[in-house]
C-alpha cells in the first residue's frame, strides 16, 4: 500500500444502516478512522468538490425518484476509485457500467470486507500510479482569462480560499478559478501530498518536516505550512515515501 491509511466518503441516505459496516471499517488499519457520510447527492458532489477521497462507497437507494447511486456515479467528474454497498444485487451490471469497480452488501462478513477493501485500495493504488506518469506541466486560464502554462515539477505549493487556487512557483504566483480536488487529480499523486484541506504541497521541494510544519527549500526556506491532525500522518508518511524512492 503506497498510503497510511485511505479517506472514505459514504453515500447512503440512511445513516443507520451502516452500523455495521462502519465498526468493520474502522477495524482495518489502512481506512483512515474518520469516515465521512453524507445523506443527498448534491452534499456528496459539493464535499467530493472540496475534500480529498481515496474511496466513495455508494448506497444504491438514495431515497430520491431522480437520481440512485449509478445515475450519481456518472455524475461525478474525477472520480475517486467508487464501490457499491447496497441490498440490491441487481444494480450489480448497472453499477459497472457507471464506472463503480467494486461491490458488497450491507451483510458482509468482516473477512469478506478486508479481502475486497484490500482489492480496492489497491486499485486506488495503481490510479494514483497512472496518474503519476508523464505529468510534465498543466495549461489552465488565469484569473484575466490568460492561458499559463506551468511546470509541474516548479510548483512548491498550492492553496485554495473559496473558488481561488493559488499555485506557488519560485518566486511567481498564478491564480486560478476551480476547486484543489480537481487540481490535485491532474498532478503527479505520488509528488504531491496535503498537510491540511486547503494546501497542496510538492514533496521534492520540502526540505524538513517538524511535529506540526514543514519547512521548504530555497528560494522559499523562509516560508513554513502548518500541518492538521486529519492530514499530519498521512503527510508525513507519504513525504518519507516519496524520499526513500526519490534519494
Amino acid at each position: 500500500m503506497n498510503k497510511l491509511n485511505y479517506r472514505l466518503l459514504i453515500v447512503d441516505d440512511d445513516p443507520d444502516s451502516l452500523v455495521y459496516i462502519l465498526m468493520s471499517l474502522k477495524e482495518l488499519p489502512f481506512i483512515n478512522d474518520e469516515i465521512s457520510i453524507v445523506e443527498k447527492p448534491v452534499d456528496a458532489l459539493k464535499y467530493l468538490k472540496e475534500n480529498e477521497v481515496d474511496v466513495l462507497i455508494l448506497d444504491m437507494e438514495l431515497g430520491d425518484r431522480d437520481i440512485d447511486g449509478v445515475k450519481l456515479a456518472r455524475l461525478i467528474p474525477n472520480p475517486p476509485v467508487m464501490v457499491a454497498c447496497s441490498a440490491y444485487s441487481e444494480y450489480i451490471f448497472k453499477a459497472n457500467e457507471a464506472g463503480i469497480y467494486s461491490y458488497f452488501s450491507k451483510k458482509i462478513s468482516f473477512n469478506t470486507l478486508k479481502s475486497k477493501m484490500e482489492d480496492v485500495v489497491e486499485m486506488v493504488d495503481r490510479k494514483r500510479e497512472r496518474q503519476s506518469r508523464d505529468v510534465q506541466t498543466l495549461t489552465m486560464k488565469n484569473l484575466n482569462n490568460e492561458m499559463i502554462e506551468i511546470e509541474v515539477d516548479k510548483i512548491f505549493y498550492v492553496q485554495v480560499c473559496g473558488d481561488t487556487i493559488d499555485i506557488f512557483l519560485e518566486e511567481d504566483m498564478y491564480q486560478f478559478k476551480g476547486s484543489l480536488r480537481e487540481l490535485q487529480a491532474n498532478l503527479p499523486a505520488a509528488m504531491f501530498s496535503r498537510p491540511r484541506i486547503n494546501t497542496l504541497v510538492n514533496l521534492a521541494k520540502v526540505d524538513l518536516v517538524r511535529p506540526n510544519e514543514l519547512y521548504f527549500k530555497k528560494p522559499r526556506n523562509g516560508c513554513s505550512i502548518g500541518m492538521t491532525r486529519y492530514y499530519k500522518a498521512d503527510f508525513e508518511y507519504q513525504y518519507q515515501v516519496y524520499k526513500q524512492n526519490n534519494k
